[in-house]
């Protein structure tokens, strides 16, 4: 073998060396790059997640999985039935304790009851609400209110806890 050979073989097993180095590299920081976002296991050799495992792992969106117990509907009828019977723990019940607007709506709640104003929010509900949108795990209601002789729609809406039942979100 003559020495020019020798130096073509040697300087092409240093140029395929080199090349799986760098494309080791790239693999390392891209599963790094997985790792951090949580797309990837954190043991080698490093696999990616299935998207069933991406599902369950960070669901899109909340609640969406869990099956349905009680309806908007069932939900606002008990809501109108606890102002009915001025039953706050009822009505308190049936507002979402993960709502932003939570503290506030029970509030509300609460200054009604004690200013003895629960029958007068009764009659300002009516029995039927219609659906406008619902999704997985959230809902929008509405009805008519006369005001001014003008009819407006009040809206309610309604978010699916974890235990599959519908709360009011607003009111």
């Amino acid at each position: 073998m003559t020495t020019l050979k020798k130096i073509i073989i040697v300087c092409a097993i240093i140029i395929i060396a080199a090349i799986l180095i760098w494309q080791g590299i790239l693999w390392w920081q891209t599963k790094q790059l997985k790792i951090q976002q949580g797309l990837a296991s954190d043991k080698f050799p490093y696999r990616d997640y299935t998207q069933e495992e991406l599902n369950k792992m960070y669901p899109q969106i909340k609640n969406a999985d869990v099956p349905t117990r009680t309806t908007p509907e069932q939900t606002y009828a008990k809501f109108r039935e606890a102002l009915k019977t001025n039953n706050l723990e009822m009505a308190i019940e049936q507002l979402d304790k993960d709502s932003k607007r939570y503290e506030e709506n029970k509030k509300d709640l609460g200054n009604a009851y004690k200013e003895n104003k629960f029958i007068e929010i009764y009659n300002s509900y009516p029995e039927k609400i219609e659906k406008q949108y619902m999704a997985e795990s959230i809902a929008s209601y509405y009805f008519l209110e006369k005001r001014n002789g003008k009819n407006f729609r009040v809206h309610i809406s309604f978010t699916k806890n974890s235990s599959g039942d519908w709360k009011i979100d607003i009111f």
